[in-house]
């Protein structure tokens, strides 16, 4: 475990934040989570501690920590029981008064804690988590647990918290009852994500794709969109920041679209050169589709982070994206899998740049008024109090 120690005047009320993994890079919107609570103190209770050098300042229990020091039997234990007695442990010491889950899956390993301690539980759900039980993923048997545990959460948790409107309706039509489940949006550091000095004047104008290269992204609709603007005698410079499997696709299709002088793959970056390369972006592209085994996006954290600085985003009609762009106002939104489309809205904001700069200020505008972290943990905590007041 690392504890980090409370400070004076510290909040009495406690949540155990339950997320098996602690934490991948993609999912630094918990860390910020954490960090700002105000009114309840957070313990994190987790299967694997990764990334403790990157995630740092919370206390965390775990079964192990990898890779300083693990525990593989251990940690198959958990995996398929739930049981740790070093968790039971730290959670009974502990005296929370909620329980978090991230994501419905992981939400089983507290479901038994909630139910024998009494102490009531809310679940956040990202996307996946709600998709694949539309999909025929469900019966694999990777998610068999999840999918035949389902309904005892639906029975159980007190409250879900859907990222966007689309996954409140998604987790309904497979059975949850519609009262136990709320919209609640994920905020942004409108304190980090600032308006920065904006594109280099010397060189080509920059647009930036941010994800991890699988098909939801929809990177590759955004290749065939540059294509598109780059015949229509626009000059510019794409960069796409992340890797995963797709990446051999990608190099084929800039192959095939002869964009090879126009796009750069420099891999995964730390969430700082993400940061910076979003300030210094013209324009972001989040093309988001909804993917051949019904995975999909839901709040999308780029698009939110791309505004707060004050970067017009060109996103789809998916997810939760249209709640965070206002088509034509602080951005554009188009349809999935189009990429004439997607280019010919790149092309317009490309060669307009009082159009641009009217969509950053709205955008930036949108974020302080919408999607203020501070305000969306407080928001956060508010629901923890109903949760509490209605046991």
């Amino acid at each position: 475990m690392t504890s980090v120690p409370p400070p004076a005047g510290a909040p009495t009320r406690k949540v155990a934040l339950l997320r098996t993994n602690f934490l991948p890079y993609s999912e630094t919107f918990i860390h910020d989570q954490l960090r700002l609570h105000q009114r309840y103190a957070p313990e994190v209770f987790c299967r694997q501690h990764r990334n403790a050098d990157r995630f740092t300042g919370h206390t965390v229990h775990a079964v192990e920590a990898v890779p300083a020091q693990a525990h593989p039997l251990r940690s198959a234990l958990f995996g398929a029981t739930s049981l740790s007695r070093r968790l039971d442990a730290a959670f009974d010491a502990g005296r929370f008064d909620i329980i978090h889950a991230h994501f419905g899956h992981n939400a089983l390993y507290g479901l038994r804690w909630s139910l024998t301690r009494k102490v009531p539980m809310v679940v956040s759900l990202h996307g996946r988590d709600v998709s694949l039980l539309i999909s025929r993923d469900r019966y694999s048997p990777r998610w068999l647990h999840y999918t035949a545990g389902v309904h005892a959460l639906f029975r159980s948790v007190r409250l879900f918290l859907a990222a966007s409107q689309e996954l409140k309706d998604l987790i309904e039509q497979v059975g949850c009852p519609p009262e136990k489940v709320v919209v609640h949006r994920l905020g942004v550091d409108v304190a980090r994500f600032v308006p920065g000095p904006g594109p280099d004047p010397d060189a080509p104008p920059s647009v930036v794709m941010v994800g991890r290269f699988v098909e939801k992204k929809g990177h590759e609709d955004g290749l065939r969109a540059a294509a598109r603007a780059r015949d229509a005698g626009l000059d510019f410079r794409l960069t796409i920041l992340g890797d995963g499997d797709l990446r051999p696709r990608y190099e084929a299709l800039v192959a095939e679209l002869n964009l090879g002088d126009r796009v750069h793959l420099p891999g995964p970056a730390p969430h700082a050169e993400v940061v910076a390369a979003m300030k210094a972006a013209t324009v972001v592209l989040t093309p988001s589709v909804v993917a051949a085994n019904q995975d999909r996006e839901s709040g999308l954290i780029v698009a939110k982070e791309a505004a707060a600085c004050a970067v017009p985003v060109v996103g789809t009609l998916h997810g939760g994206i249209p709640e965070i762009i206002d088509d034509g106002v602080t951005g554009y939104l188009v349809p999935e899998r189009d990429p004439v489309a997607l280019g010919d809205r790149l092309i317009a904001l490309l060669r307009d740049p009082a159009l641009r700069a009217r969509m950053a200020a709205a955008a930036r505008a949108k974020m302080l008024r919408e999607y203020d972290n501070r305000e969306r943990v407080a928001a956060l905590e508010a629901l923890y109090d109903q949760v509490i007041a209605g046991r």
